[in-house]
């Protein structure tokens, strides 16, 4: 049987609470064993720990309840020396000799990752996920650091020739295959992440302190401050709407823009000028799931490689207004989501006055159906069987 283990250098090396990483602690949680074993890969110096699948859920969890940056990294160290003491330590030809296919499941720059993935492809079939924006199509995203060039374009070049690629989204695969230029004679197949790691509200009018009866009618964007995620356009829409006399109030959930200091500017001040509009930086998922339930409305706006949060609005009772890209809110558009006009300034600033009418709100809440939210499960399943069909 297919042995296969699991690269997450990345994720040690640069712990946070971001979207890959829920992907890689649901791959670990719900991996199938029953179509493969795996394992999860931690380099130790020179050296590699064999973590158990268990064990990587365990570990990438800590991603999701602590947001000081400092502190989370305190942990995970903290965390892999215990594993450390427990878990099997091998060199790199024993680490060779283990698997019969290996796996890099996340976005990683680093030159070790790198190689070892192409030590790897010597003498096994390697496989790869396929995120969401390339440079080729979003490259408002991307600010390489100086000397970074050679790594990123080694992983995009690997990407483009894995034995297999297993994408989030058709958006992700069209991506790689067009702007990659992929040969498609490779295998690359499709498996949508899942909404099911929280635990799915029965009562879609669930309200605490915030009423969603009465009041400003308050929406709510989850998500990194990137150009492709539409937050300044967000905010002018918003501000549109408020001066014809919308009743709205504006929640950012989302660390800053690491390639746009201009968009964080223009948030802060929005923030700071008392037009109820909030910025919430370091929220961890307790506060995630506190701003879902009391928010009126979600929003996904822009360009998404798939969009995990809307599935968990969805989940939480809280409909999903989305416009652009958004693969997860296409998914359950009907059932919980509504796609808004457009994403030109008039489009948005003239939905956004709709969404003040809480009937419209209320019209869309109550077609949400969590039954059709995608599963974790069938994730992990297309993950390995995207692996096992090299």
């Amino acid at each position: 049987m297919t042995h296969i283990g699991i690269d997450i250098e990345q994720f040690i090396r640069d712990p946070y609470g971001s979207g890959i990483q829920r992907v890689l602690q649901q791959l670990a949680a719900q991996w199938p064993v029953d179509l493969s074993p795996a394992d999860f890969v931690v380099p130790i110096g020179d050296r590699y720990a064999i973590v158990t699948t268990d064990q990587a859920a365990d570990l990438l969890s800590l991603s999701f309840t602590c947001r000081d940056a400092g502190l989370l990294r305190e942990r995970v160290a903290d965390r892999l020396d215990e594993l450390t003491r427990s878990a099997p330590i091998v060199d790199t030809g024993r680490l060779l000799s283990l698997y019969s296919a290996w796996l890099l499941p996340e976005v990683s720059y680093l030159p070790s990752v790198l190689d070892r993935f192409e030590l790897f492809r010597k003498v096994m079939p390697v496989s790869m996920i396929g995120y969401d924006a390339l440079p080729m199509t979003e490259p408002a995203n991307y600010r390489f650091k100086p000397g970074a060039v050679s790594s990123v374009s080694e992983y995009f070049r690997l990407l483009a020739s894995a034995d297999s690629v297993i994408c989030i989204s058709e958006y992700a695969r069209d991506s790689i295959l067009d702007r990659l230029r992929r040969d498609r004679s490779l295998p690359i197949s499709v498996a949508h992440p899942g909404g099911d790691h929280i635990a799915f509200t029965d009562d879609h009018n669930q309200h605490d302190d915030h009423d969603k009866r009465n009041g400003a009618v308050r929406l709510l964007r989850v998500g990194t401050m990137e150009a492709r995620k539409f937050p300044g356009e967000i905010l002018d829409a918003f501000e549109a709407a408020v001066a014809d006399g919308a009743n709205l109030e504006l929640v950012f959930i989302g660390a800053p823009s690491a390639s746009d200091q201009g968009i964080n500017t223009r948030v802060e001040k929005a923030a700071a000028a008392g037009i109820r509009v909030t910025w919430i930086t370091d929220a961890d998922d307790a506060r995630v799931e506190e701003e879902m339930s009391r928010a009126d409305i979600f929003l996904s706006i822009g360009t998404e490689g798939f969009g995990i949060p809307v599935l968990e609005s969805i989940a939480r009772g809280t409909p999903v207004a989305f416009a652009g890209i958004q693969p997860a809110a296409d998914i359950m558009d009907g059932k919980g989501a509504r796609s808004l006009e457009g994403l030109e300034h008039e489009e948005l600033t003239r939905s956004f006055r709709q969404l003040a009418d809480r009937s419209v709100i209320e019209d869309v809440r109550g077609q949400i159906r969590t039954e059709d939210i995608p599963k974790w499960r069938d994730f992990a399943r297309g993950v390995c069987s995207g692996v096992l069909s090299t």
